[in-house]
């Protein structure tokens, strides 16, 4: 039988149990994340209520609030290796009278799928896709012949509510690499743009919180340039750093061969759409990829 689209009167705690809600197509009228980008541009219908760090911190009281005048059935809480874990608070949630669902992504993808099929009352579906993230798993660790880019990838975050916007660095060691680009035999051309003086933090991801910081690029020579989250801050911020640095157009190999894709964020908190991340990134950095600017899906 096929399922469609389903609105869960839920709230989803963890960036995990959304990703893997989306492979089921089920979702929650409200979620509590904050590890993954534009998740409310892309899930405009969720109600975004808080970062998990605060819910589980001193706003544990507006997740109680919204359980209340929502109508919520029931809350589902992810199990993960994150500190904190966000699963640490079901039982003191059962306590107070919510109705909780834990799905483990502790015992790998398989046992999460199970998990997530039993909870949204879709077992075979979460049994097939279980079995179709397995195979594309191991796909991913046949060898490939390494591309050999040297890839610069700048995270793009915006707060419309304050119209802010947050330009980052993924930096050399972080999730990227282990994930997408050292498998690919690509080079993380980030590290002569860091600033020592910059917390790194989220998995290897720096904020450059000085415009300047791009000028750098004729020394980091990346001859692929990636945007993720918004890219258009990404973008913004490049045309800001030629308009200063007229000659980065021509000494960057990026930005001379037009070599700028926007494609969709690595992280741990995106389990079941690594797959397709993975296939996304190389695909773009293929050497048979034409350059151009690529669209964002």
């Amino acid at each position: 039988m096929r399922h469609y689209p389903t609105l869960l009167n839920a709230i989803f705690i963890g960036d995990r149990v959304l990703d893997i809600g989306h492979a089921l197509g089920c979702y929650p009228r409200a979620l509590i994340g904050g590890q993954v980008p534009l998740t409310d541009k892309d899930f405009p219908f969720i109600r975004h209520l808080e970062c998990i760090l605060c819910v589980m911190g001193p706003k544990r009281a507006l997740l109680m609030k919204a359980y209340e005048t929502m109508g919520i059935e029931r809350v589902v809480v992810e199990h993960s290796d994150c500190t904190p874990d966000p699963a640490s608070i079901a039982d003191e949630l059962r306590a107070s009278g919510l109705t909780v669902d834990v799905v483990d992504f502790t015992q790998g993808m398989g046992r999460a799928f199970e998990d997530a099929g039993r909870i949204f009352g879709r077992p075979d579906e979460a049994a097939r896709a279980a079995r179709r993230h397995e195979r594309d798993m191991e796909a991913m660790q046949r060898p490939v012949a390494p591309l050999g880019r040297r890839v610069v990838t700048l995270l793009g975050l915006t707060n419309p509510q304050r119209n802010e916007h947050y330009l980052l660095l993924e930096t050399p060691g972080g999730h990227l690499d282990t994930r997408i680009l050292t498998p690919l035999g690509c080079e993380n051309a980030g590290a002569l743009l860091m600033d020592m003086a910059e917390e790194v933090v989220m998995e290897g991801i720096q904020r450059v919180s000085s415009p300047d910081r791009l000028d750098r690029l004729d020394e980091a020579a990346p001859d692929a340039i990636v945007l993720t989250g918004d890219p258009l801050v990404g973008l913004m911020a490049l045309q800001e750093a030629v308009t200063r640095k007229p000659s980065l157009a021509r000494s960057v190999p990026a930005l001379a061969a037009h070599a700028v894709y926007a494609l969709p964020h690595c992280c741990s908190a995106l389990p079941a759409s690594l797959p397709r991340i993975w296939t996304e990134w190389r695909n773009a950095l293929s050497p048979q990829a034409a350059p151009c600017t690529q669209r964002q899906q």
